[in-house]
């Protein structure tokens, strides 16, 4: 794997050396990320259960049907990612930015989230249920159809006129 993701990081860097890795539905579960730039990466369906990421640049990434079960998200940037109908089951998240991306249908049962931007991004029917979360950025966020968030968690969330509450 180590391989794999030194190539996406010359690519990155380089699009004539290394290539884009591609690690559609791989099990990745376990696995310790840090202070790494993956961003774009291609990872529809891959699973990365009880994998940790800190400091990790996942940005414009396709994360679409990606499982994050009780995984360790800290620092990281997910922004523009696509990832509909993920799951973050148990995960702990904290300070990570989500900003513009599109977690429609992602279900983030008892998860535990710590000063998150979720700014502009696409939440429908995102299953919040039993969630701790302190300290969320809904601005232009849109939760319609979601389940699970309680008035106190919104009290402490920022919003605006253009975020669309459930």
């Amino acid at each position: 794997m180590d391989a794999v993701l030194e190539l996406h990081r010359m690519w990155l860097s380089n699009p004539s050396e290394g290539c884009q890795a591609e690690l559609l539905g791989a099990p990745l579960n376990g696995e310790h990320f840090t202070d790494m730039n993956l961003s774009r990466l291609q990872a529809a369906g891959a699973s990365f259960h009880e994998s940790r990421f800190y400091d990790v640049d996942l940005s414009a990434g396709d994360f679409n049907g990606a499982e994050f079960y009780h995984a360790r998200l800290y620092h990281s940037l997910l922004t523009n990612i696509k990832a509909q109908a993920a799951n973050f089951v148990g995960a702990r998240i904290d300070h990570c930015d989500f900003s513009g991306a599109d977690l429609s249908g992602s279900n983030f049962f008892r998860a535990a989230m710590v000063a998150c931007n979720f700014r502009d991004a696409d939440l429908q029917q995102c299953d919040f249920r039993e969630v701790q979360m302190r300290g969320a950025d809904f601005r232009r966020a849109n939760l319609k159809g979601s389940v699970g968030l309680t008035p106190e968690q919104l009290a402490q969330a920022i919003i605006d006129d253009g975020t669309t509450l459930p």
